[in-house]
């Protein structure tokens, strides 16, 4: 069909099922789907067998079908990134309860129940270089995490430490996303500076970034 419901995969009409690739089974189901007509489309882990890039293609053309054709898209994921990518609201499901549901942008910048917050930081995880492992012990200057889930600006955290408290943050590993315009993420940085002043540092960043853990000292 025409106006994006071949799910493109037109030329695939002769082709055996068994001949087809993962991607190409996909977008089938999805051409097949929109053959009758719907007023919402339900894709039930639509993307969990695909590798990155085919995942990526299906996506793409979901994003697609839904500006095109003007349909609601009822998607049901694990994935993060699937979340991240193409939704516009997000519904959390935890052992068959809707806990948590509102637009995406808000529910990642500020999630209320532990199982979404868990969810998004299992998006966002760093982890300790292997020299720093290798040197972790019970006391030294503080190895954090701290997650930004708004849109707040890691840089003036950073020099406000510097200025308001004197102790330096030196970033080992970040991992920084957005969804439209909101940027989220986690760092993992060492704190240095007057025993005193780290542990008030540490204060104002867990009142701040209430997810702030210390994960050892360096």
């Amino acid at each position: 069909g025409g106006g994006g419901r071949g799910g493109g995969v037109e030329d695939k009409a002769d082709v055996y099922p068994a001949n087809l690739s993962g991607g190409q089974k996909q977008r089938v189901a999805i051409a097949r789907a929109l053959a009758n007509d719907p007023y919402i489309l339900l894709c039930d882990e639509a993307t969990s067998a695909l590798d990155p890039a085919t995942t990526k293609s299906i996506l793409k053309l979901l994003k697609k079908i839904n500006k095109q054709l003007d349909l609601t898209i009822l998607l049901i994921t694990h994935e993060m990134d699937v979340i991240k990518s193409i939704c516009d609201q997000v519904a959390v499901l935890d052992h068959g309860k809707l806990i948590e549901t509102g637009p995406v942008e808000s529910i990642f910048a500020n999630p209320q129940e532990t199982t979404t917050k868990n969810f998004i930081q299992s998006s966002l995880e760093v982890e300790i270089p292997l020299s720093f492992q290798e040197r972790l012990k019970s006391a030294g200057n503080p190895l954090v995490e701290i997650y930004l889930t708004s849109n707040e600006e890691s840089i003036p955290f950073i020099q406000h430490l510097e200025q308001q408290f004197q102790v330096k943050t030196n970033i080992i590993t970040a991992q920084i996303d957005y969804i439209g315009e909101m940027k989220f993420g986690v760092i993992l940085a060492e704190l240095s500076g007057e025993k005193e002043n780290v542990m008030h540092s540490l204060s104002f960043l867990k009142e701040k970034h209430s997810q702030t853990k210390i994960l050892g000292y360096v």
